[in-house]
Order: structure tokens, then sequence, then C-alpha cells
């Protein structure tokens, strides 16, 4: 088993984002959010991403749909059945050839006590891995200023899952930030002012970091422009793919030109964009 083989088996599988991460690079992370504490004897981490339709925010980018095409294949069924399944098939295959695979889906929520350590020097379950750390570890993207993880493909459009295996793979290299430019967009189409980028943290993969707006998560629960607050099962996370701070993210990115998805159409139409089609 190889690096590419893995990379082409998850592609087969559907998954239009692979990165591999070193395990030894994550032995440093704090025990409570390490995917070593799940898989000790693990060699390498795999990430496996599966891109949101475009056309899925189109309806909450109008004002026209938010409770149709992006709950259902943005979010929901998406996680539940589209990622899943690519994670699935993928956790198959390498079982089938002697590697052992634990999937785990990429929760973007706090910890969740449910008992007491097993042993001494083990943290208490469950452990929450933070995917953001491990995409970015893994190669494939970064961190923005509103805090969604942006990939050079999709921007903040996609949804990760992660594999942690003994297969003994090359790994990809940690991906250096190159995507934000700190523009605010993000920021400034916030209606309840939750993004606050002036006391931005670093964060990231070790080494990699770059600024992330503090968020107020209250404001975020409150929000009618696309944002939502997730169930139990996925510990009551702010969803905010659909919300405006991402809208804004995908219309900035798109207007640099810097993603390697492209359409005909502009995300969100402006007077500029508009005088660029009528002069084409």
């Amino acid at each position: 088993m190889t690096s590419q083989s893995i990379k082409e088996a998850a592609r087969r599988f559907g998954a239009d984002l692979v990165g591999i991460a070193d395990a030894e690079l994550l032995r440093d992370l704090p025990a409570d959010e390490n995917p070593l504490s799940i898989f000790p004897q693990a060699k390498a981490v795999i990430v496996v991403g599966r891109k949101v339709l475009r056309g899925a925010l189109r309806g909450v980018e109008e004002g026209a749909d938010f409770d149709n095409a992006f709950p259902t294949f943005g979010f929901y069924s998406h996680e539940d059945n589209f990622l899943a399944k690519t994670t699935y098939d993928l956790s198959i295959w390498m079982e089938g050839q002697g590697f052992e695979a634990v999937p785990l889906f990429a929760y973007d929520g706090g910890k969740q006590a449910v008992g007491v350590p097993v042993a001494p020097g083990k943290p208490a379950p469950n452990v929450m891995v933070k995917y953001r750390i491990l995409a970015q570890a893994a190669g494939l993207g970064e961190t923005g200023l509103n805090g969604l993880f942006l990939t050079p493909e999709f921007g903040p459009r996609q949804r990760f899952a992660i594999l942690v295996t003994d297969a003994p793979v090359e790994a990809d290299s940690p991906f250096k930030p190159r995507l934000c430019d700190d523009c605010g967009a993000c920021v400034a189409a916030c209606p309840l002012e939750a993004l606050d980028a002036a006391s931005a943290k670093p964060f990231g993969f070790a080494g990699c970091e770059r600024p992330a707006a503090a968020r107020n998560d209250a404001r975020c629960r409150r929000c009618k422009a696309g944002a939502f607050q997730t169930n139990e099962g996925r510990f009551n996370a702010v969803e905010r793919m659909a919300a405006a701070c991402s809208r804004a993210c995908v219309a900035a990115l798109e207007a640099r030109g810097i993603l390697g998805e492209r359409f005909d159409n502009p995300f969100r139409v402006t007077a500029e964009s508009t005088q660029t089609e009528a002069t084409a």
C-alpha cells in the first residue's frame, strides 16, 4: 500500500480531496484532541473531503431557500450519506489489505465527557480531534479569518472525515497559509457582528498558523442569515457554511480567481461583476 494507491482508492470512492498527515508530527497535540489517543499504533492520519455543491448555497445566497437544498445536500445527507459512504468504503478497502483504519467524523464541537480515564495517563472519553488542524497537517488547506477551513479547490465548500491508520505510507507536507488575505469580507458580512478581527488569535497546525477572528458563539446561534444550531448528536455546534460570513468568503475568493473550481456565473452579482460580463 502506498500514499498514491490510497489517494486513488479514495477518489474512486467519491472523495474530492485527500491528504495524509504523518502521525509523528501529531504526537505533541493535547491528549484529549489527539487521534493517537484513539489508535496509539497509528503511523498516518488520512483526511478525505467531499465538496459541497456551490448550488447548495444558491438558495441561501438569494434569500429564497434556507431549508431545502443546503441542509440536505450541503450538510445532513452530505455527511451522513455521501461522505460516510466514501469513508466506509475506503476503510473497508484498507482493512482488506491488512491495515487497520479508524474512521472519525470531523465534528466541530466541544468536549463531551462521558466517563473517566480507563488507565493512568489516558484522557477521558470522548477524545475530540480538531479536524482543521489535521486537514492542514495533511496538506489540504488552512483556517481563514472567519474560522472556517479553506482549500485551494473550493474555499470553504467541503466537509471532511478522518481515518487513523497503521499503514506506513508517505505523508504530505503541512499546508502553508496563502489563501486568506484578511480582506475582512467575512467580518463585514455578519449582521450580528459575531466576528472580531481585532481580537484574532493564531490558529492552525504548529508552524503554519494564521489569524482567526474571535467569534461570539451566542450571537452566531441567533443568526438568521444561513447559520443554524445543530442537534445533540453533533454537539449542538453552530453550522456556518451557508452563513453570511462563509458566503462572503466564497464570493471574495472567487473574485480573486484563486480557486481551482471555476464557474461561468459569479457566485455573487455585484456592480463590478455585471460590468465585467457586459464588456466580455
